[in-house]
């Protein structure tokens, strides 16, 4: 009876052991996000910019995102994005302004739907932005105020609905929320 009980205790140890390897606990992803803050703080230079003669273009924010899932439910990671505007002289057709926007945040995520090809989640990340503003010197010349500056700002991510469809490893998404992965959000996510 000792050994049957035995053998029992170790099959059961030895289920739970493989059972365990084959939870996807990493997560990484990468994506692009529309209407930043970032590109909020780039519309109001661009607009002074604009008021020059000037025309602007905003890309961004492109990052990457990793999370380690503490739990089925609750993952912890953080979120980093890189942004940027130039607004060019209409006339020469060259940049008078650069603005550059990187952004790193700690982030927690909760998964509230999680089924094999789909899930349903919401997400809050909150750190630092890094802002780099540069003028070229014929800007410079024109203007006594332009300047190259760097600041350092508080930012955020509040994301309460975001959506994941495809394998249980290899999936895209979509967010909806507030901060600087967008208003909208979008890309790839591999978990492992």
């Amino acid at each position: 009876m000792k050994k049957m009980m035995m053998m029992v205790a170790v099959a059961l140890m030895t289920a739970m052991s493989v059972n365990a390897q084959n939870e996807l606990k990493h997560e990484v992803g990468v994506f692009y996000g529309f209407e930043s803050a970032s590109n909020v703080f780039s519309v109001f230079t661009s607009m002074i910019s604009a008021a020059a003669g000037d025309k602007s273009s905003f890309w961004g924010p492109i990052g990457a995102e990793y999370y380690y899932h503490i739990s089925p439910v609750v993952g912890l990671g953080a979120v980093a994005s890189y942004a940027g505007c130039k607004a060019e002289d209409e006339k020469t057709r060259k940049d008078d302004l650069t603005e550059t926007f990187i952004t790193v945040m700690p982030s927690v995520k909760f998964n509230w739907l999680r089924k094999k090809n789909f899930g349903m989640y919401s997400s809050l990340s909150a750190g630092v932005m890094f802002v780099s503003v540069s003028c070229n010197e014929s800007a410079k010349a024109a203007d006594p105020k332009a300047k190259d500056e760097t600041l350092t700002s508080f930012m955020f991510q509040a994301t309460p609905l975001g959506m994941e469809f495809g394998s249980e490893q290899f999936r895209g998404f979509v967010e909806a929320g507030i901060g600087e992965k967008g208003v909208l959000c979008a890309g790839l996510r591999y978990k492992f």
